[in-house]
């Protein structure tokens, strides 16, 4: 059984309606959705906002059901120059930007800061998604607060350059998941590029969009995994 974990709720919808049959399950105020997805079990949560609630729902799946990896969609800011708003930022690490604690190195490859996402889920979603919309592979910076001044992009960027996107949910659900040994994967949307304030569709327009794609690539990761 493979878990999708979305961020929206219109992500979780767009991935319902290509299952073949799903059962909503409620456990601890948390709402689970197990279903058929090109012929494999799934089970499809929405993680809520910030790291706390993506914590509490992601360990409350993983307590409760037996699964083979995880699969995180949703929605982030760009912090590259040379982003567009759609593009996707596939994560081969998350890190927790706003964890400062005197001692910890701030580098990748320490798992104190950064989590490393499943080689294999990695390769399988870049060869899915492909170049069109542009892909961007390696970091996303988790942190509870919503990214958008020049101030904050400088902080991240200063801290951990290699950076493409932040977000503030991911570092939660992968450090639950590496505390199971479950593999997963992050996958990122861009609704915004904070590096150049370039937001050329409505966020309306933009999540229609995104949750359409993020639910078709899900479903050819699933078939694979």
């Amino acid at each position: 059984m493979i878990a999708i974990i979305g961020a929206m709720e219109e992500e979780v919808r767009a991935i319902l309606a290509l299952t073949s049959a799903y059962e909503k399950k409620v456990i601890h105020g948390i709402d689970f959705y197990e279903a058929t997805l090109t012929e494999r079990k799934v089970v499809i949560m929405k993680c809520g906002v910030a790291k706390c609630a993506a914590a509490i729902s992601t360990t409350i799946l993983l307590e409760n059901y037996q699964i083979d990896g995880a699969i995180n969609i949703g929605t982030a800011g760009g912090l590259e120059e040379s982003q567009e708003v759609l593009d996707v930022v596939i994560g081969t690490h998350v890190c927790n930007y706003d964890l400062d604690v005197p001692g910890w190195d701030k580098q990748i490859d320490n798992p104190k800061v950064a989590y490393k996402a499943d080689e294999r889920f990695v390769q399988l979603a870049q060869a899915i998604i492909g170049d069109d919309p542009h892909v961007h592979v390696g970091l996303v910076a988790t942190g509870d607060t919503f990214v958008h001044e020049p101030w904050q992009i400088e902080r991240i960027k200063n801290a951990y350059p290699q950076a493409l996107c932040a977000e503030m949910e991911g570092s939660a659900i992968a450090q639950a998941c590496q505390h199971f040994n479950k593999p997963f994967v992050i996958i990122r949307s861009l609704s915004d590029v904070c590096a150049h304030g370039n937001s050329v569709i409505s966020f309306e327009e933009y999540i229609e969009k995104a949750s359409a794609r993020s639910a078709m690539w899900c479903q050819q990761l699933v078939s694979q995994l």
